[in-house]
């Protein structure tokens, strides 16, 4: 006989799948019980559900082919041994969520008109019909409650990430307009010391203030080193500000990586032998082919040797090495000259952030680096700066990702 079936209890969904294989557990002890073949054809039945059980699981897509197949063990057990073992649904009734609404009325449907069918049947007296109300609730019910329990707590935690992310996007917006007033204040303050200078000397020459053509010629070459100056930064906060276009075109063709920088290289060599400067190059002599930008790219290499030309002491040693590795291309330029803080490095590829933390006159328009990260960044690669390599004082480097061709 079938006893104590009281100790079929749920399995509930906060449950792990190992807690709700407990619930076979005491239906195995009364098949034992059984005869002979109807033992067989219990631990049969039991194996088949816990492996269905454990693969629905494993595979959630294949959910709704194994759910008829426990639903229909679960009602051979009912009919043949006692219809208490109804309560076999509580261990995956859990699975009945994962399945779209119109299968969910289905097998919710079909089970209790299966269970009450099988229930009245049986030979059972009236006052213990109401022992067959959980697995009933447990089949037919519970599983459209659990399942908007479920989305509920997806809707709170889809709005919880919306919030965090709206918050996000709220903080980077008063982030970059912080950065804006700081563009613009500093960009008034680098256009207006020019411009002062240019007003000032004109004047003098408008009023014939210059006292004999030589402090003349003076004035005037004040006024064009000046107005160079204005002119030049212009360009750099065009080339900035172009950069940030959505509509940008990046017009990359394949072209032999070593020989490229060799062209940049020459290109700046009587500046560096102006500064009796020292410049070690080691690049591949092998052809290295690569997609880029040309145009572009030769404007973020040229901002790296400028400045190690222009803001190191004569007799520094110039380091460009070009190294192809597994899985990327590197770029370095380091040298032997001023060093650089980790305070200052840590904020070197912002706007308007020179070498000297000043704004004082240095000819420089602070853009330089920024524009070489965002070309480099359009290439889909980085720039860092390392501040204490082996050997210098510092070293830039830009990583590429690996696209090459050797030849």
């Amino acid at each position: 006989m079938f006893k104590l079936h009281k100790s079929f209890f749920p399995s509930t969904e906060g449950f792990m799948p190992y807690v709700g294989l407990f619930n076979i557990i005491i239906p195995l002890l009364f098949i034992l019980q059984e005869t002979i073949g109807k033992m067989f054809l219990g631990l049969f039945l039991l194996i088949t559900l816990l492996i269905l059980y454990r693969q629905a699981y494993w595979s959630p897509q294949q959910v709704l082919y194994i759910l008829p197949v426990k639903f229909l063990i679960t009602l051979l057990f009912a009919f043949l041994y006692h219809p208490m073992y109804l309560y076999l649904v509580f261990i995956f009734v859990y699975h009945l969520t994962n399945l779209p609404q119109k299968w969910m009325y289905i097998f919710s449907g079909s089970f209790i008109i299966s269970s009450l069918v099988v229930i009245f049947t049986a030979d059972i007296a009236a006052p213990f019909y109401l022992l067959f109300l959980p697995p009933l609730f447990g089949g037919s019910f519970m599983p459209f409650i659990m399942k908007a329990s479920l989305r509920y707590k997806e809707m709170s935690e889809e709005l919880a990430l919306a919030l965090h992310q709206l918050e996000k996007k709220n903080q980077e917006l008063v982030t970059l307009e912080e950065s804006k007033k700081k563009m613009l204040a500093d960009l008034s303050h680098d256009l207006k010391t020019p411009m002062t200078t240019i007003q000032g000397y004109s004047k003098v020459l408008v009023d014939g203030l210059a006292s004999n053509p030589h402090q003349e010629k003076k004035y005037l070459q004040y006024i064009h080193d000046k107005s160079i100056r204005v002119t030049s930064l212009i360009d750099e906060l065009f080339m900035f500000a172009k950069l940030d276009t959505p509509d940008l075109q990046v017009h990359k063709e394949k072209s032999d990586l070593c020989e490229f920088i060799r062209e940049v290289i020459v290109e700046y060599y009587h500046l560096i032998e102006e500064k009796n400067m020292q410049l070690i190059v080691d690049i591949p002599k092998t052809n290295i082919d690569y997609s880029f930008d040309k145009r572009l790219f030769y404007r973020a290499l040229s901002n790296l040797l400028e400045n190690a030309i222009k803001y190191n002491p004569e007799g520094t040693t110039v380091f460009i090495r070009l190294r192809k590795r597994t899985d990327s291309m590197m770029i370095e330029v380091a040298d032997n000259g001023v060093h650089i803080s980790d305070e200052l490095a840590s904020a070197i590829f912002e706007p308007f952030v020179r070498g000297d933390k000043s704004r004082k006159e240095d000819d420089g328009s602070g853009l330089g680096l920024s524009i070489s990260r965002k070309i480099v960044e359009l290439h889909s690669g980085s720039i860092e700066i390392d501040t204490n390599p082996p050997n210098w004082s510092k070293r830039f480097t830009i990583e590429l990702p690996q696209a090459v061709n050797l030849s």
